[in-house]
């Protein structure tokens, strides 16, 4: 089983707070940006910063060794980076530098009325970057797109015409029965057009342009980030529900997209559910793919091996019952994004909507979940479940008429450049959100 423990970085992040928070006294455009971003979306800057450039002067290769950073090579230029920690990469230059990462480098610089003194890289490439003079240094402002280097992108003709089919063939692809399979002949196919980066952000920008369809938070909290010029820059992770008969196609659809199988939870005896996370090394995005697991498959290699259905249904199966899997006609169970948790959950409160109890709250780490949307279930599945006996007849009739519980928007914060889960905190929101409990 691939199990991993992450641990605790406090000195690597402490030096990371320590660059940002004299930046920020050195140059007041950037602390003013800050303060924005954080007052009107509880966005912290420390969560969109893609690198560092220093110079020796400020920060030696030697302190940045001493706090657990190692030397890597990225086409040919020497790049600093935690290898077990969330934390920005590091560079060595002349000139002191940030480097924030957007979505969207048109719409940064609209929103922020920021003029810079250079823009480099084609709209839509790989890597565009604007760069400007500060005080003390330079801010640059990046896109990046499936690629870990530093080169400005180019873009030709053809692959414009190609990532535009791409996006429009992901936005109408099926979302029944045939989901997976659909999903997994498009993927294999632009894999080998764009490449497994590429092709993995694409996907997943579409992706959460279907879950903000089905999620009033979201959508109001997308809608904040974008009038600062953000995007969904501060994602953490995307999570995938799905039934036990579909979960082995679902784990080779994201082999195929290039991701790596990262920690694994087993909390079938505790909470019946199991969890693979996986993580893109060319691309940002991290997953957390969910299943139904009963307590004697403690030791079943569930992200190889198929699993049969169950007679009865935990709190995933029965949400996949209800709305379909995530990668069908469901869509995410929730997009996790990084902020300020105290300001984001006020800003969200004030704004009418209402953020449950948090189910992890740690040291290094805090989440919570927005209410549920709460999603009209179709007649065909409540009968199904009523005539298996998975719901009782007075479930099957509040779901008629209320619904049931659907996606949520997942506010967390991280501290210690901690990259992990936790379990037991997951095992209490699982049990919590179970359709036949909600109200």
């Amino acid at each position: 089983m691939r199990l991993e423990s992450w641990p605790r970085c406090p000195e690597a992040a402490s030096l990371c707070e320590g660059l940002l928070e004299r930046f920020l006294h050195e140059n007041s455009m950037v602390q003013e940006m800050a303060h924005r971003f954080h007052a009107y979306a509880g966005v912290r800057l420390a969560n969109l910063i893609d690198h560092w450039v220093v110079p020796r002067s400020i920060l030696s290769v030697e302190e940045l060794e001493r706090v657990g950073m190692i030397e890597t090579d990225v086409e040919g230029e020497p790049v600093w980076q935690h290898p077990q920690a969330r934390l920005p990469r590091f560079r060595v230059g002349a000139r002191w530098r940030l480097t924030i990462a957007v979505e969207s480098l048109e719409l940064f610089l609209r929103q922020n009325r920021w003029e810079p003194e250079r823009v480099e890289g084609d709209f839509d490439s790989a890597y565009q970057e604007a760069v400007g003079t500060l005080p003390q240094g330079e801010l640059a402002v990046v896109v990046r797109k499936g690629y870990t280097g530093f080169r400005p992108g180019r873009l030709t003709e053809e692959m414009r015409v190609i990532l535009e089919d791409a996006r429009e063939r992901w936005r109408v692809r099926r979302r029944d029965k045939e989901a997976i399979m659909e999903a997994q002949q498009l993927a294999e196919e632009l894999v080998s057009v764009l490449g497994a980066g590429r092709a993995a952000d694409e996907f997943f920008a579409i992706e959460r342009e279907y879950y903000m369809t089905r999620n009033r938070a979201a959508r109001w909290q997308y809608t904040r980030q974008q009038e600062l010029g953000l995007g969904w820059a501060n994602h953490d992770h995307h999570t995938y529900r799905s039934s036990r008969e579909s979960f082995a196609d679902l784990m080779q659809l994201w082999s195929t997209f290039g991701f790596q199988f990262r920690e694994r939870f087993y909390a079938g005896a505790e909470a019946g559910w199991g969890a693979q996370v996986l993580e893109h090394p060319e691309s940002r995005v991290v997953i957390f793919s969910d299943v139904d697991l009963s307590p004697e498959e403690l030791f079943v290699d569930f992200a190889e091996q198929p699993l049969r259905p169950n007679e009865s249904l935990g709190t995933i199966g029965l949400w996949c019952a209800l709305h379909g899997d995530s990668i069908g006609t469901a869509g995410m169970h929730h997009l996790e994004a990084e902020y300020d948790w105290a300001q984001v959950r006020a800003l969200l409160i004030e704004n009418g909507f209402g953020v449950m109890k948090p189910f992890t709250d740690l040291p290094m780490l805090k989440q919570a979940f927005t209410e549920p949307e709460m999603w009209p279930v179709d007649e065909e599945r409540c009968a199904r479940l009523l005539q298996s006996g998975q719901i009782t007849a007075e479930q099957a009739e509040r779901f008629r008429r209320q619904g049931a519980a659907g996606s949520h928007l997942e506010i967390l914060q991280r501290w210690e450049g901690y990259k992990g889960f936790n379990q037991a905190g997951v095992s209490a929101i699982i049990r919590e959100t179970d359709a036949r409990k909600l109200v």
